[in-house]
């Protein structure tokens, strides 16, 4: 049994590193299918970096250096797959949602390029057929098409080598994590006294989706900023069906015979789509089950 690398990770777009690092470190070499196990898509498709996409033996940062930095600053934890699609790390994506979530599944064909081939002005999802001009393919020439599957994890193909992410949100989620994020400033005693003119003179307030406190406390003044509160919006099963959801899914990548080229898991901890909670306990049973059907070598590096 091979050995595979697994990172264990905070946020999402972390995950656009640590392929870099497998395919550096010698895990892969050629792009490969992503199955990408989540409660979310992350399918976001960015238009523009301020930094190339890919990299240049000429940059004077090195490449694991440039990547860490890359998915820092110019990614989000929706948007790091197609990136990774374009820069030859996958080939095809499969969305394995998981049954709660009541999706209905899809299957088609993307594209995605960059202007030039220069890796920072991108275009997704060009119109092409036979008839398309060739002039296009020049000012294309990095154009990618790829597949897009999303389905339940009892669906996904057998017999595979494949980058392996999962997010730990997908066993239990919180969608509504606006309404459990809030932010204070300190403001000035003259601020504190013309709160009211600041509501009145503010006439977009309304509309801005967000609420606004002010308080003193200990002779100091502040500005509690948080959004309007939405419906709640989760998914918070038992101790029990969490660890039964991951029993099964672990099972099924035993019985699909899938092999990983490298895992990443995510905590999704940060913007608590995974709630706290839960956080500790799925990562910790998780790691169990997937170290009982592939020899793991859990290596941790931060990415931030």
């Amino acid at each position: 049994m091979s050995v595979v690398p697994a990172y264990i990770f905070d946020e999402h777009n972390e995950a656009f590193y640590f392929w870099n690092k497998a395919r550096h470190d010698g895990y892969f070499s050629k792009p490969l299918d992503l199955f990408h196990i989540d409660a979310h898509a992350d399918m976001g498709g960015p238009e523009r970096f301020d930094s190339a996409l890919f990299f240049s033996g000429t940059m004077q940062d090195g490449y694991l250096k440039y990547y860490k930095r890359f998915a820092k600053n110019e990614l989000n934890i929706g948007n790091f797959i197609v990136p990774a699609v374009l820069s030859g790390l996958i080939r095809n994506v499969y969305f394995i949602y998981p049954e709660w979530r009541k999706f209905s599944p899809k299957r088609t064909k993307y594209n995605v390029c960059s202007a030039f081939g220069e890796g920072k002005i991108l275009k997704h999802n060009l119109k092409i057929d036979v008839n398309t001009d060739r002039k296009v393919f020049l000012g294309y020439p990095d154009l990618t098409i790829y597949n897009f599957a999303m389905h339940e994890a009892d669906r996904m193909p057998m017999n595979r080598k494949v980058l392996l992410d999962i997010d730990l949100d997908y066993f239990a989620c919180r969608d509504t994590i606006l309404n459990h994020m809030r932010y204070e400033l300190e403001i000035t005693k003259k601020q504190f006294i013309r709160k009211e003119v600041f509501a009145s003179e503010n006439k977009t307030l309304p509309f801005s989706g967000l609420e606004f406190d002010f308080q003193q406390k200990d002779g100091r003044y502040y500005a509690t900023i948080r959004h309007k509160k939405q419906k709640e919006m989760a998914y918070l099963p038992t101790r029990e069906r969490v660890q039964s959801d991951i029993t099964t899914l672990v099972e099924t990548l035993r019985k699909k015979r899938i092999k990983p080229a490298a895992i990443t898991i995510c905590r999704s901890s940060i913007s608590g789509y995974c709630p706290a909670d839960y956080n500790k306990f799925i990562e910790t049973y998780l790691r169990q089950k997937l170290e009982d059907i592939y020899d793991i070598k859990l290596l941790h590096e931060p990415c931030h």
